[in-house]
């Protein structure tokens, strides 16, 4: 009895154990993805859109095959095994991605070894993450109300790994010098190894039920032969017994929140492709002389999280102590809003702004504050309530189900990443007087900005490249000769060399006005871009004599017909979608509940 009422006031010691273990397979999942699309595009030297296509997939598929995690745990292994099989299958990963970032110089070499990687993360989320998500519910008696606080602290232990990680492998990783990714990814398989050691050692001890009964042992431990239909429930506790009218019912409900839910992943997954892009290249990081770097922004939205985590779940139950907690389909009709509201701010803030103008890390700090509030009104109280949902039975897969959000979401976000604007090379103005070719300038600039920070970078790759094409050569690291010591925190001004005996800078007109002499250029052609913040121009100089004048504007992409050019025109995007869907759910969410049955 003491025991009982121990249970009942508190949490069982089994929450915080599964809090511990899924902390630190969020710190190996985040601090690898905080430095992803950083090492595709700075070191394996990957445009953005291509960059964003990888991410996206690789992002969908990892919560696709938690419908197969969840299917052979149900059915053959148990939530308990399938957990350390991927605990190991991803530990295994992240080393892999270790040799990868080791072998960047030799992308031939790097990029399989990279896949292969990405192959064994993807398969072994898909045993983890179902089975740890669902085993939380199993801690409790049937209709506790303790259960969507719970999943509101687990969702906490989600983000505490979730904030340090972008610290600890961006800082490892994200340096400026591509050869340091390989340590961010070391750091992430070692937090794998933890957590799946403590999963080992502990999980026979704390993983009961409240009667003391293991949690999550292979099918055939369970020898319950009840086929009597629950009366408070409205289930079937036979194993193998058709479903009820209340269970189709609810099932339904968990397919409509689903479908709901990806419009929000689709936008809120931003965070780990495009605005990772932004705040490396469009948002000024100068925080007194140190310049942070774009993945410790990953770190705002878990620092968030654990701060309001806990103030959302007093909220929630202060609300239902007084009759007035909105159900789960109205709390995610709020995130969603929220969502929107969230790149209203970034929308705002780049209005007007041209290309090489920065914003204040301050929008970006507050986009991230609104974003927090929208994944809490949806992402925990999603995973409660089909927890509560979901027959006992298919309890995994409906899990794995409510994934499906994800992976149709992830997909949809690195698609929508890549649309956003990047500059490219316009035109490139050759002095009559350098001696060079357009070529011959491009390839000089691309060894200078190699290993710079500069955004431009990719640009001037991409043109040397379609140089290279129209030579009928192929575009690899040995064609350019890489600047190994040289470090550019400083976009406007790079100046390096190439070799003991070529001394080339890079930077704006006006920086560099004073070391031209006697250049023979069309000026007033490449003023008239100067005039236009959509341009920047940027002049050569090859051992202090003037070659060109680069020409740079952004790419145009189109969805659905429409222009996307601008980074204003790119966040409206998302606007639409999260505030479209947010109006929809609202018009639909008094028949969802009463799919629900009585669930809130």
């Amino acid at each position: 009895m003491k025991s009982e009422n121990s249970i009942k006031k508190g949490h069982p010691k089994g929450l915080y154990l599964l809090f511990t273990v899924e902390m630190w397979e969020r710190f190996s999942y985040y601090g690898m993805r905080a430095i992803f699309i950083l090492f595709l595009t700075k070191a394996l030297l990957i445009d953005a859109k291509e960059a964003g296509s990888i991410f996206g997939i690789y992002t969908s598929l990892v919560y696709a095959t938690p419908l197969l995690g969840g299917f052979i745990a149900d059915r053959y292994w148990g939530n308990r095994r399938s957990i350390l099989v991927g605990g190991i299958l991803m530990a295994v990963a992240q080393f892999m991605m270790y040799f990868s970032a080791s072998l960047y110089a030799t992308p031939d070499t790097a990029i399989p070894i990279m896949y292969v990687a990405l192959g064994f993360l993807i398969f072994g989320n898909g045993f983890f993450k179902p089975n740890i998500s669902s085993m939380v519910g199993s801690l409790y008696p049937q209709g506790d109300s303790r259960i969507d606080s719970a999943y509101t602290i687990f969702y906490m232990g989600i983000n505490a790994g979730a904030l340090v990680a972008p610290l600890v492998a961006g800082g490892l990783g994200d340096t400026g010098a591509a050869a340091d990714f390989k340590y961010g990814f070391l750091a992430a398989g070692i937090g794998m190894v933890v957590g799946t050691i403590i999963m080992l050692a502990f999980q026979k001890k704390y993983i009961v039920t409240p009667e003391g009964e293991p949690i999550g042992m292979r099918p055939k431990y369970y020898n319950k032969t009840e086929s009597e239909i629950d009366s408070a429930t409205g289930e079937n506790t036979s194993g193998k017994a058709a479903l009820t009218k209340v269970e189709k019912d609810r099932i339904l409900a968990i397919f409509i929140i689903t479908a709901f839910v990806i419009a929000f992943w689709a936008a809120f997954e931003q965070a780990g492709a495009s605005l990772t892009i932004f705040a490396d290249q469009n948002t000024d990081r100068d925080i007194f002389g140190w310049t942070m770097p774009a993945s410790f922004f990953q770190s705002i939205n878990p620092i968030f999280i654990v701060l309001f985590a806990p103030i959302f779940s007093i909220l929630w139950t202060a609300l239902a102590k007084r009759n007035r907690e909105p159900s789960s389909p109205m709390k995610m009709v709020w995130g969603l809003a929220v969502l929107a509201l969230g790149y209203v701010v970034i929308a705002f803030s780049v209005k007007g702004v041209g290309m090489e103008e920065k914003i204040s890390m301050f929008f970006l700090v507050g986009m991230y504050f609104l974003h927090t509030c929208g994944e809490l009104a949806i992402s925990p109280v999603g995973l409660s309530v089909v927890n509560k949902l979901s027959p006992k039975r298919f309890a995994s897969m409906m899990m794995a189900v409510f994934f499906l959000s994800s992976v149709v979401g992830n997909f949809a976000a690195g698609l929508f990443s890549g649309l956003i604007p990047q500059p490219s090379v316009k035109e490139v103005f050759v002095d009559q007087n350098s001696g060079y070719s357009d070529g011959e300038v491009i390839e000089l600039t691309s060894s200078l900005m190699n290993r710079s920070e500069n955004p431009l970078e990719p640009a001037v790759l991409k043109a040397y490249e379609e140089v290279l094409k129209e030579d009928g050569k192929t575009f690899n690291r040995d064609n350019i000769e890489r600047i190994d010591s040289m470090y550019v925190g400083e976009s406007k001004l790079v100046d390096g060399q190439v070799n003991q005996e070529t001394r080339i800078v890079f930077g704006s007109f006006g920086e560099i006005d004073g070391r031209i002499e006697g250049a023979e250029i069309n000026r007033d052609l490449a003023a008239q871009y100067r005039e236009d913040k959509n341009f920047i121009v940027r002049d050569i100089m090859v051992n202090d004599v003037h070659a060109a004048s680069f020409v740079f504007e952004n790419t145009k992409n189109n969805l659905f017909g429409i222009e996307i050019s601008t980074l204003y025109a790119f966040f409206i995007i998302f606007i639409v979608m999260s505030g479209f869907t947010s109006l929809l759910l609202l018009v639909l969410h008094k028949r969802v509940e009463k799919l629900m049955h009585g669930i809130r």
